[in-house]
C-alpha cells in the first residue's frame, strides 16, 4: 500500500500555487456531491400534501353521469370517478346545509355545536371556540381558504376568518342571487375576507376563479382549500340571466319561489347549473396539473345533502324535476336515504387507485382524514373536542376496511340510525321504520314488525347517542 502511494507521488515538489487548481477541483467536486445528495434527499422526502374539498350544494346522488345520470353531461367529474375512488355509500351529516358544514369543519356531530338546521337570520352560527380543520392544520404550516358559501353565521365576527381560515371569498348567507350577490334580506353578500365587495360575475365562475388564484399563490406551500359552491341551490339561475334581487329590497324566496325561470321546465335549467359546476371542477383539476400539484394534492368532491326533487307546489314530471336522488327514496330535508346519501369521489393520482367503495362513510370523516394525511395526531390532549369521525386514509389508499360503527342523524323530530345494513328511521315523531339497505336500498319494505328486538336495540342506541351529544349550555 505504501509502495503504491509512494510511486504516485510527484517526482518533484509541487508549490502551493501550483496545487491550487487541484484543490479547487476537489472542493468543487465535493460541494457538487453534497448538493446532489441534498437535492436527492429533498426530492425523496415527501412534501406535505395539499387538500381540496369541493362541496356542491343540494346536488343529488343521481345527478352525475358516474352515478347513472344519462342527461347531465359531467365529463370532468366522471373523469375523477374513473381515475379515483367513487364512494357509493357516502352520507352527509345532515339533510340540509348548515349541519353538514358544521360537521365537515369540526369532524364532530353537528349536534355538539348546537347547529341542527339551516341557519336563519337570527342564528348565532358556529362559535369561535369550535376547533375547525383550518385551525387543526395550522400548526403544520397550512395556508387555508374557504371560497364560496359559508352558511354558519351571518356576521364577519363569526365568519371563516374567525374559524382559522386565512382567506375568504364568497357569501355568508345560505342562498344569494347568482348575479347580483344580494341575499334575501336585501344585503350585498359577497365578501373578500371581512369586507363586502360588489364583484361582477356568476357565483360558480367567481368561486372557481378565486379558488385557482389561491392555489397559484400557495403553490409552494401546503394548503387547505374548501371550494364551497352555491350550485345547485336556488334561486336557480344561469350565467346569462338578469339579477333577481336588488340591494335594499327583501325578497322572500323560501323554497325557491323567485327566479328568472319560474313557470319554465326546471330540468334543463338545473342541468346547465350542474354542467357549470362540472366545468368548475375541470378547471380546478387543470390548474393542479398546470402547477404540477396533482400527485401531491388530495381532492375530495361531495354534496352537503340530497337534492330537491321538484319545486314546491308543482306536479311531479320529468320537466319539473330539479335534482335526482335515484335510486333512493326522499330528498333534501328527509332522513330517508335520498336526503343524505350523496355522491363522493376521492382523487389523488399515484396515491388513490381507481375503484368503487361501498363502505359507509360520512362528512365528519373528512376532518380526521386530512389530519392523518398531514401527519397530525387525531387526538389532541389540549382540546376538549374529540373527533366523532374516523380517518378514511387507509381505506382510500389501501382498501382497508373501516371499524364497525353506528351512525346517527337527527333533524327536528325526525331521526335515523345506521348499523351495518340495517337502518332505523322515524319521521316527524311517527312510528319506527326498519329497512335492510342491502336488500332494499330504496327503503320500500318496512321490517319493523318482524324485527322488533332489533328496533328496540337501535332505539336504545339512538337514545344513548342523543344524550351524549347535548352541547354545553352556552352552545344551545
Amino acid at each position: 500500500m505504501h509502495a503504491v502511494l509512494s510511486q504516485r507521488r510527484p517526482a518533484f515538489p509541487v508549490s502551493l500555487p501550483a496545487r491550487m487548481p487541484l484543490l479547487l477541483l476537489i472542493a468543487t467536486a465535493v460541494a457538487l456531491s453534497i448538493g446532489s445528495e441534498s437535492r436527492s434527499f429533498a426530492a425523496a422526502r415527501p412534501r406535505t400534501p395539499n387538500f381540496i374539498i369541493i362541496l356542491a350544494d343540494d346536488l343529488g346522488y343521481g345527478d352525475l353521469g358516474c352515478y347513472g345520470n344519462t342527461v347531465n353531461r359531467t365529463k370532468h367529474l366522471d373523469r375523477l370517478a374513473r381515475e379515483g375512488l367513487r364512494l357509493t355509500d357516502f352520507h352527509a351529516n345532515g339533510a340540509n346545509c348548515s349541519p353538514t358544514r358544521a360537521a365537515l369543519l369540526t369532524g364532530r356531530y353537528q349536534q355538539r355545536t348546537g347547529i341542527e338546521g339551516a341557519l336563519g337570520e337570527g342564528a348565532r352560527g358556529l362559535l369561535p371556540a369550535e376547533l375547525t380543520i383550518a385551525e387543526r392544520l395550522r400548526p403544520a404550516g397550512y395556508a387555508s381558504a374557504l371560497i364560496g358559501k359559508w352558511h354558519l353565521g351571518y356576521h364577519a365576527e363569526n365568519g371563516p376568518l374567525a374559524q382559522g381560515f386565512d382567506r375568504f371569498v364568497g357569501h355568508l348567507h345560505g342562498a344569494t342571487d347568482y348575479i347580483s350577490h344580494v341575499d334575501k334580506y336585501g344585503r350585498m353578500d359577497w365578501w373578500h375576507d371581512a369586507k363586502p365587495v360588489a364583484e361582477e360575475g356568476y357565483n360558480t365562475t367567481l368561486i372557481t376563479r378565486h379558488a385557482i388564484a389561491f392555489m397559484e399563490h400557495h403553490q409552494h406551500d401546503p394548503f387547505f382549500l374548501l371550494v364551497s359552491h352555491s350550485a345547485i341551490h336556488f334561486p336557480w339561475m344561469l350565467p346569462e340571466d338578469e339579477p333577481q334581487r336588488i340591494a335594499g329590497e327583501r325578497s322572500d324566496d323560501a323554497g325557491g319561489k323567485i327566479g328568472p325561470h319560474l313557470g319554465e321546465p326546471m330540468q334543463p335549467i338545473v342541468q346547465r347549473m350542474i354542467e357549470e359546476l362540472d366545468r368548475s371542477v375541470g378547471q380546478i383539476v387543470d390548474a393542479l396539473e398546470r402547477l404540477r400539484l396533482q400527485e401531491n394534492t388530495f381532492l375530495f368532491f361531495t354534496s352537503d345533502n340530497g337534492g330537491i326533487v321538484r319545486q314546491p307546489g308543482l306536479p311531479v314530471s320529468s320537466e319539473n324535476r330539479i335534482s335526482s336522488n335515484a335510486p333512493f327514496r326522499g330528498q333534501k330535508h328527509s332522513l330517508y336515504e335520498g336526503g343524505h346519501r350523496v355522491p363522493a369521489i376521492a382523487w389523488q393520482p399515484g396515491s388513490i387507485a381507481p375503484g368503487v367503495s361501498s363502505i359507509p362513510a360520512i362528512t365528519m370523516d373528512l376532518c380526521p382524514t386530512l389530519l392523518e394525511l398531514a401527519g397530525l395526531p387525531l387526538t389532541q390532549s389540549d382540546t376538549a373536542q374529540p373527533l366523532d369521525g374516523v380517518s378514511l386514509k387507509e381505506h382510500l389508499q389501501k382498501g382497508t376496511a373501516l371499524p364497525e360503527r353506528t351512525l346517527y342523524w337527527r333533524q327536528g323530530d325526525s331521526a335515523a340510525v345506521r348499523q351495518g345494513d340495517w337502518k332505523l328511521v322515524r319521521i316527524h315523531g311517527g312510528p319506527c321504520e326498519l329497512y335492510d339497505l342491502r336488500q332494499d336500498p330504496a327503503e320500500t319494505s318496512n321490517l319493523a314488525a318482524s324485527q322488533s328486538f332489533l328496533v328496540r336495540r337501535l332505539t336504545a342506541d339512538y337514545q344513548a347517542w342523543e344524550k351524549s351529544v347535548v352541547p354545553p349550555a352556552g352552545q344551545r
